[in-house]
């Protein structure tokens, strides 16, 4: 399960002044993972929200319109026809006030980002998801949609530490790893099996570009990710 948590919560309860009465602020999840989907669910109800949940985008889009919740969890990848970026989408060509943060456990280039924050998020939220940054992201939103109605009773945990940032990392890195690796070893099999000699001098170019093309997808990524490793090993220090 994807789904960290924290000993001790940030948020323990939050509300909503509308005239007179306290609401509870409305919180969609949409994750096709049943673990981290019910984890948040289960987390937030017991914090005063209004929690529900969808594991495909056609569900996702059909709760937003019924519930007008005041913020979904959108996770990129979904069961059925429509992906994360696909609800974002068409949502976004009837409605553009409903306060989205995308969720994703991919690698995403820059240009990937910038495309899916064209569309109109409030923010990624990276796996494996922290509860922390979580509640953070949600007390910002509302008390933007909400200023000066919204009530918190909150217990101040630790900051995200070292061992969470460490963990990001390690996950970012194995993913770009993934990815360059299975090229790698795809074009190292032909030639191990002789393929590449029965291949054009196109057809050969064109495999040694895309290995190189992946490389170069996740060069800025990797770059940042070296920093940070060395940020965190000097503090060792």
């Amino acid at each position: 399960m994807d789904l960290k948590s924290k000993s001790v919560p940030i948020m323990r309860k939050c509300s909503i002044i509308k005239g007179e009465m306290e609401e509870k602020p409305k919180l969609l999840v949409v994750d096709d993972e049943v673990d981290i989907r019910e984890s948040l669910v289960n987390h937030f109800s017991r914090r005063n929200f209004t929690v529900s949940a969808a594991s495909t985008g056609e569900e996702a889009l059909r709760l937003i319109k019924e519930n007008k919740p005041d913020l979904v969890i959108l996770d990129m990848k979904l069961e059925g026809n429509l992906e994360g970026k696909d609800v974002l989408r068409i949502l976004r060509e009837t409605d553009k006030d409903t306060k989205v943060a995308m969720v994703t456990g991919a690698v995403l280039s820059e240009q990937e980002m910038q495309d899916i924050a064209d569309l109109g998020i409030v923010d990624f939220v990276h796996k494996p998801v922290d509860i922390h940054t979580l509640e953070v992201l949600i007390k910002k939103v509302l008390e933007r949609s909400y200023p000066k109605a919204v009530k918190f009773e909150v217990i101040m945990s630790k900051e995200p530490g070292e061992d969470t940032s460490l963990r990001r990392l390690a996950h970012d890195l194995s993913n770009i790893s993934s990815d360059i690796i299975n090229k790698c070893e795809l074009y190292t099999l032909d030639e191990e099996e002789g393929l590449n000699k029965k291949k054009s001098e196109k057809e050969r170019l064109a495999e040694t570009t895309d290995i190189l093309k992946a490389v170069l997808k996740h060069k800025e990524r990797l770059v940042d990710i070296v920093q940070k490793l060395s940020s965190l090993a000097k503090k060792e220090t």
